[in-house]
């Protein structure tokens, strides 16, 4: 069993499984991009599956594939259907920017797949190609859309940055909850690679927004969740996630 400093038993893993990443968001990078580390020094799948079994052994129970952009890597399912065949009581998600999904719903779904974690900061295909600095809307819609239809779980994280997307939120948790997704809701954060004319909006500003359209109410979060969660009059949850708050770091 992990035990971290807060008390907290740690049975979950995250792994990002590559730099790369095939949008340019604002909020994320530079046009230009990062710079990548040497690709001799990258991890091999099989690598990297000895220290997740290692983890699993010692109480480990959900794995989350990450990157920059997952999908990017060749052969992500393979090492995704590797972690499901060694422990498939394993809870397997991913987060993703959803523009490879379509083609590769129903793969990471066989190969063990369970959820997703999909950006979509716009409805709008100008405002997409603003913000991700690539025209790809269509593309993660239809995505969205091949992962529902494979009953894959799905939550949408949505970038609050105000006087570009505020204006959305309305038709962005209509979108979610008409594709049986929790949407969140995530304060931007400033640093160092993104644009630095984005405004970000706090939680409360995010939350007065909201107001405005739902009626709704906070209700308990699970205490390892980075994400408050709230309820609306309509049975509708929603979550928040607002790494501005003082206590972020010791609840996630």
């Amino acid at each position: 069993m992990l035990i971290d400093a807060y008390g907290r038993v740690i049975d979950y893993l995250r792994i990002s499984l590559t730099q790369r990443c095939n949008f340019r968001c604002q909020y994320c990078m530079p046009e230009s991009g990062v710079e990548l580390g040497e690709h001799e020094n990258m991890l091999s799948h099989e690598e990297m599956f000895e220290f997740v079994k290692i983890c699993i052994d010692n109480g480990i129970k959900k794995v989350r594939i990450s990157g920059g952009e997952p999908l990017v890597r060749k052969g992500a399912e393979d090492f995704i259907a590797m972690i499901f065949a060694y422990a498939p009581h394993i809870d397997l998600a991913m987060t993703t920017n959803g523009y490879f999904l379509k083609s590769k719903a129903q793969v990471l779904k066989n190969a063990g797949l369970k959820r997703l974690n999909i950006s979509l900061d716009t409805l709008g295909n100008e405002k997409f190609k603003q913000i991700a600095r690539r025209d790809g809307l269509e593309q993660v819609l239809g995505g969205i859309e091949a992962a529902k239809s494979e009953g894959l779980g799905i939550k949408l994280n949505t970038v609050a940055i105000k006087g570009f997307n505020d204006d959305e939120f309305d038709a962005l948790m209509s979108f979610a909850a008409a594709n049986n997704a929790q949407i969140r809701f995530i304060e931007y954060m400033e640093n160092k690679h993104a644009n630095p004319e984005l405004k970000s909006m706090r939680a409360e500003d995010i939350l007065s927004k909201i107001a405005t359209f739902k009626n709704f109410k906070e209700i308990t979060k699970h205490p390892q969740s980075p994400s408050r969660l709230f309820a609306c009059d309509d049975g509708y949850i929603f979550g928040l996630i607002n790494p501005h708050q003082c206590d972020f770091c010791t609840t996630c």
